[in-house]
């Protein structure tokens, strides 16, 4: 990882580096056209050749459905820590997100007339859980409970072919979900023209939802209007706002937890004011990258867009990492940081194209220092909302904030 000092030449020359738009390449989205074309046409016999050609597995339409008992086989084999680990984790998503439900209201005029809000959930949604560079059993979690909770009747769940054999921890969360009904083996941009227009095999659905590479993403862009999708998650983004007293484990930890994503194009970034823990995370970093899932593309990414950026003592007004609106922000300091703003930030001035899903919540999260080890990434979760129904958000933006420091070990 580079070392820049904020606001010296060499920062600004790094800042000017870094990817300003979430745009696909050409190619990808003349290739995602192509795809999403054939599907609308052909349905099922251009999923299973798509398949078949992009992920080297041959099915039949029939086998594109995952029963509700293979999929438990497939979960069979899970570590049990893993499991129980799932099931806190589902238990914490769950009463995170009932606290958010809305539940309407009714205004009486003064004329007798009545004004009246009713929030309901849609009929259906789509979640792609992604199995190639990297599967994360927390996906599932995260986009199936918050659908769950908000009454969705039902759900679709799309992955990679091979993700449930290879990841028996996927189809487990799947099992803890309870979304094991309609399971399709489909991934990239066939598994999003899948449930945007239908097959025969797999159903349509009113919105798509969940993580994929720039494939998935350019179809989510391709089929807008004639479904509704969530925000676009491109490559991974992360700055870590840290002082003197955070732990350099937890720091490297939570960078490389991002590093390893898969796409090579991750930006990662340790913001602090202690020039001997910008060297010890530093000597961590490296150390532990070729323990990480995806070694080679977490080189890559650490290689093109990681750095440490030096700066002052932090100001409790201030908040550099702010400047560069990352997708995440996580701190680790010993005082309480600044208030999020009264007024948030628009990343569109940053050539993004989502103005809810960017930076616009400031997260205090717990890091591990078993640098790799799923168990430990699985607990410093951030809980991404299903966005159902934005109607008043809009115009705004919500910021969730999770403070543990009271659970770090002495």
């Amino acid at each position: 990882m580079r070392t820049v000092v904020h606001g010296s030449a060499g920062w600004k020359r790094w800042l000017a580096s870094l990817p300003r738009s979430s745009a696909p390449r050409t190619g990808v989205v003349r290739a995602a056209e192509a795809i999403v074309r054939a599907v609308r046409r052909e349905g099922d016999r251009a999923v299973v050749r798509l398949t078949e050609r992009l992920d080297g597995v041959r099915l039949t339409p029939k086998e594109l459905r995952v029963p509700p008992r293979e999929i438990r086989a497939l979960a069979g084999p899970a570590d049990p820590r893993v499991v129980a680990a799932l099931r806190a984790m589902a238990r914490q998503i769950e009463d995170f997100h009932r606290r958010q439900l809305a539940p309407g209201f009714r205004q009486r005029l003064a004329d007798g007339s009545v004004l009246e809000e009713v929030v309901l959930p849609l009929a259906s949604a789509g979640l792609y859980v992604p199995g190639g560079a990297g599967a994360y059993p927390s996906s599932v979690l995260m986009n199936a409970i918050p659908a769950r909770v908000a009454g969705v009747p039902r759900l679709v769940l799309v992955t990679p072919p091979r993700t449930l054999e290879r990841n028996p921890a996927v189809a487990a969360a799947i099992l803890v979900a309870g979304v094991e009904e309609h399971v399709y083996r489909v991934g990239g941009a066939q598994a999003v023209a899948a449930l945007a227009y239908g097959t025969r095999t797999v159903p349509a659905v009113d919105k798509i939802v969940g993580p994929g590479n720039a494939w998935v993403a350019a179809a989510k862009r391709l089929v807008r209007g004639q479904v509704e999708t969530d925000g676009e998650a491109g490559p991974s983004e992360v700055a870590i706002l840290a002082d003197a007293s955070a732990d350099p484990g937890w720091v490297a930890a939570d960078l490389l937890a991002q590093a390893e994503h898969g796409s090579g194009d991750e930006t990662v970034v340790l913001v602090t004011t202690s020039r001997e823990l910008a060297a010890e995370t530093a000597r961590l970093v490296a150390d532990g990258v070729g323990s990480v899932a995806n070694e080679a593309k977490a080189r890559r990414a650490l290689a093109r867009h990681a750095a440490v950026v030096l700066l002052q003592p932090l100001h409790p007004h201030g908040d550099p990492a702010r400047a560069r609106e990352l997708h995440r922000v996580a701190a680790e300091v010993e005082h309480d940081l600044p208030q999020p703003p009264r007024v948030a930030a628009n990343p569109a001035r940053q050539g993004r194209r989502q103005a809810v899903d960017e930076l616009q919540r400031l997260v205090l999260r717990r890091a591990s220092h078993q640098r790799a080890d799923f168990l430990d990434r699985i607990d410093k979760v951030e809980f991404d909302v299903l966005q159902l129904h934005l109607a008043g958000f809009d115009l705004g933006v919500v910021e969730h904030v999770v403070d543990d420091r009271q659970q770090r070990p002495a």
